[in-house]
């Protein structure tokens, strides 16, 4: 699998650096966009996302992640920290397998 950032201008020079691909976002619209376009494609990537752009289009990441296709996506913080609302790793594992509580 390949990885792919979908972030601000910052995030995804960031990641160039290390070799990973990526598309500048600059809002909602934007965003939208290059989700379904990298959906589209079904290639094996993982998307990798600031909680805070993903939260501008948060309907349409829920519904790829529960759509069990690729791309796979992973929410960073940001440079201002995580995010309070974000789950945690261990409560999106656990509903995912269909332990709720």
């Amino acid at each position: 699998m390949d990885f792919y950032v979908v972030a601000d201008r910052d995030t995804v020079e960031g990641f160039r650096y290390a070799g990973v691909r990526g598309t500048v976002v600059q809002g909602a619209g934007d965003t939208a966009a290059a989700l379904e376009r990298l959906a589209a494609q079904g290639a094996e990537l993982i998307v990798i996302i600031p909680e805070r752009v993903a939260d501008a289009v948060r309907e349409q990441v829920n519904a790829i992640r529960s759509g069990g296709a690729l791309p796979l996506i992973v929410e960073i913080p940001g440079p201002e920290g995580p995010s309070p609302e974000s789950p945690s790793l261990l409560r999106m594992i656990r509903e995912a397998v269909g332990i709720r509580f």
